[in-house]
């Protein structure tokens, strides 16, 4: 039996009937759930946690949504990575601006780095005042499956991984690729959400932070051997894609495995998540 066609007015009271009567947690919960690598999240206008993905509270150390309501980013990520997140969330109800796909690197609980792509709305009230925001992330990773359609991509991103130390400039990885520059930069971005030279240094800050983390060698001497040319290059990288320094990276992640409030250094950030290619 078909049903009947509805009103426009007897349509929106079907709807508000149907919304409350559910049972919480089964729409975008259940649904961010099943997408390995994106997760999401609702704030007050306090940036505190009013709800959130299972996977989302997983990144956090916690087992259940429930142990993150009412919490901060302070009360799981390193203040550095924390003060960020509460700009942007305050950037957001202040303007009623929403911030789309923002990248940025961040450091996971062993402290190696991967690209986070996140998205913030605002979210306004009966009065029509901004009262909080939601938000959607997810992890771009560098994986063989990411490029396997496209094996000029596997021969530039190949080379980057041998030659990250050299100086390379966009115009050497098309000629490694076989492709033109607008090409290259169309498919990177296609591939990772990148563009090649944010490729390369992702590539030289993640060499760096496994030498500050694995061994006691000196900052001069890591910049050279990570293709940063000189400390002070290197420390500019940190302090724009980290919000750190690379002696306050060592110092935070050289003993990565220290437990954080009793818990699991997933703590850190996103570790217990599958990363997913863009």
């Amino acid at each position: 039996m078909i049903p009947p066609s509805l009103g426009l007015e007897l349509l929106e009271s079907r709807i508000n009937d149907f919304y409350n009567s559910l049972q919480p947690g089964q729409l975008l919960e259940s649904l961010f759930d099943s997408v390995p690598g994106a997760f999401y999240f609702v704030k007050d206008c306090e940036s505190r946690f009013m709800s959130g993905s299972l996977s989302f509270a997983q990144t956090l150390g916690e087992t259940s949504v429930e142990a993150i309501l009412g919490k901060t980013d302070y009360d799981f990520s390193p203040d550095f990575l924390a003060d960020g997140f509460y700009a942007d969330d305050q950037q957001v109800m202040a303007t009623g601006v929403a911030i789309r796909d923002k990248l940025e690197l961040v450091p996971s609980a062993d402290g190696s780095l991967d690209w986070l792509s996140t998205t913030k709305i605002p979210l306004f009230g009966n009065t029509g005042a901004v009262i909080g925001i939601a938000g959607v992330a997810r992890l771009i990773c560098d994986s063989d499956s990411a490029y396997a359609g496209h094996p000029e991509m596997h021969l530039i991103v190949a080379y980057v991984r041998q030659h990250y130390r050299e100086k390379i400039s966009v115009s050497d990885l098309a000629k490694i690729g076989g492709i033109s520059v607008s090409s290259q930069e169309r498919l990177f971005k296609k591939t990772f959400g990148l563009t090649p030279l944010m490729y390369v240094r992702q590539t030289r800050l993640n060499a760096a932070c496994r030498m500050l983390r694995e061994t006691k060698v000196s900052l001069p001497e890591i910049a050279t051997r990570c293709g940063f040319n000189d400390q002070t290059n290197m420390t500019r990288a940190f302090r724009l894609e980290l919000k750190i320094t690379p002696l306050k990276y060592r110092r935070n992640f050289s003993n990565a495995s220290t437990l954080r409030k009793g818990k699991s250094p997933s703590v850190f950030l996103r570790s217990q998540l599958e990363p997913i290619s863009s």
